[in-house]
């Protein structure tokens, strides 16, 4: 669950997919609105995760970061699949998710990304 996750991974891509540096980042147990504030503050543009919480996926959205939710999947293969363009594969979907991801098509963008 995004909402208690102590660590995330900062992967930067640049504007053709490639990837850049990775870096771990400490979030510690926060507040979602302190959550989000501190991922603007890094300049985080893509959070890819499994379960996130409606209220905090608002936060992310409404301070201008994009929420790829519901994924799973090894992390490398997630990062791959993510740089490819190719999470709206059915392989990366939560088992159990009835949520549609029609976000996950075309998500070659540059900007730092976070993957749990």
């Amino acid at each position: 669950m995004f909402d208690v996750a102590e660590q995330v991974l900062l992967i930067d891509f640049d504007s053709e997919g490639e990837e850049g540096s990775r870096r771990t980042e400490n979030l510690g147990s926060v507040a979602p609105h302190d959550r989000a504030r501190q991922l603007t503050e890094l300049g985080v543009a893509v959070v890819v995760c499994g379960a996130i919480s409606w209220p905090l996926e608002a936060l992310l959205t409404a301070g201008g970061i994009r929420v790829i939710a519901l994924i799973c999947g090894e992390v490398e293969d997630v990062v791959r699949a993510f740089r490819d363009g190719t999470l709206d594969e059915e392989r990366y979907a939560l088992p159990g998710s009835r949520r549609k991801r029609p976000h996950a098509h075309n998500l070659r963008r540059g900007g730092r990304t976070h993957t749990r």
